[in-house]
């Protein structure tokens, strides 16, 4: 803790003892409450409460134009018990560039960045409480009829301790009139220690997820209306045994949304998820454990207490249903994002309405 408010405060006093004659200073800061209830029964899963807060603000400096900028961050995570020694401090620098179409970051990043988050069975949603950022490199291409998304989340550096861990991801989506086509790729890669004990294996999980859907949103009563549907397969191997598995079942989505209430449901039905789960955990796996059974059917029903370009409060009762048993759970989480180009945005007229976008 003593150590990364050193790391934080010498970051921010370079940027901020730096010239900006021909650059332009940039901030933002990020805050993040959640409250999550989860009264399980799964054999899966387990009943917790997780309940805490985080702030992650950042300074740096770019080109006037914005297309570039060097980014210094932090991020305390805080647990609703009021104990300093409860909480972690994570702080990393970044570069960005930005562009109409194109778009990438390097270094250690904010993960709210990402166009769209991967569905729940490639990462499960409580690690976007306590796993604010991406330590790799990001590429975005994204048009008006869809996007491209790739990343490298290196979750893990290689020790005498600890066992070298990285998610390699990729995402894309085209757009029509109506119906829309698209798919994600995610590969987990569990490598060994330095100087590893025999017996110790390279274990790879790979999800595919191709999918195809129709999207009415504003053509109906409602303000968002899509279906999709697609195929998710799944590869898992430990290389020390050689053999693939390879579970496969059909995945779809619905979400209808009136003003601010919504409703998203979504159903798996195939051979069971992450069969190496038990053994390596969110180590390995990094999506809802609720995957490992045949059936999982997932009912949201939310509403955003707040909604604009700053702030999102969403209070959400989730059903998961899965080996004839059905758990409950309840979230509560806000964000609040502020920052010097949305604050200028602040003093003009007839802005286009623009949603902050949930951590989910």
């Amino acid at each position: 803790m003593k150590n990364g408010i050193i790391v934080i405060s010498m970051l921010f006093l370079i940027i901020g003892s730096t010239p900006i004659k021909a650059q332009r200073l940039y901030w933002e800061t990020d805050f993040v409450g959640f409250f999550d209830n989860r009264e399980y029964k799964s054999d899966h899963q387990y009943s917790q409460t997780l309940f805490g807060s985080r702030l992650s603000p950042e300074i740096g400096i770019g080109t006037k134009d914005g297309r570039f900028r060097l980014m210094a961050l932090a991020s305390w995570i805080q647990p609703i018990d009021a104990t300093i020694k409860n909480s972690t401090v994570e702080a990393g620098a970044y570069f960005r560039h930005i562009s109409p179409q194109f778009k990438m970051s390097f270094g250690i990043f904010p993960r709210t960045q990402l166009i769209e988050q991967l569905p729940d069975v490639m990462l499960y949603d409580s690690l976007l409480y306590f796993s604010p950022h991406i330590r790799g490199a990001l590429f975005q291409y994204q048009h008006n009829n869809g996007y491209i998304e790739a990343y490298v989340d290196w979750r893990s550096m290689q020790t005498e301790r600890k066992r070298e861990a990285f998610l390699l991801s990729l995402k894309g989506r085209y757009n029509g009139k109506f119906l829309f086509a698209g798919g994600n790729v995610m590969m987990n890669h569990l490598a060994r220690t330095k100087n590893a004990p025999e017996g110790m294996s390279v274990i790879d999980d790979i999800l595919l997820n191709p999918y195809i859907g129709i999207d009415l949103s504003h053509r109906t009563l409602l303000d968002s209306l899509s279906v999709k549907c697609g195929y998710l397969i799944g590869l898992e191997r430990n290389r020390g045994i050689g053999d693939w598995q390879a579970p496969q079942g059909f995945l779809s989505e619905i979400v209808l949304e009136w003003r601010f209430l919504g409703i998203k449901n979504i159903l798996y039905a195939g051979e069971h998820q992450q069969p190496f789960y038990p053994i390596f955990g969110a180590l390995l796996n990094q999506g809802d454990p609720f995957y490992q059974t045949d059936f999982y059917n997932r009912t949201n029903v939310y509403c955003y207490l707040f909604r604009n370009h700053f702030v999102n409060c969403l209070a959400s009762v989730n059903l998961h249903c899965s080996n004839c048993t059905v758990d409950l759970q309840q979230q509560l989480v806000v964000r609040m994002n502020l920052n010097n180009l949305s604050a200028n945005s602040l003093k003009k007229k007839n802005q286009k309405r623009i949603w902050l976008k949930n951590i989910f």
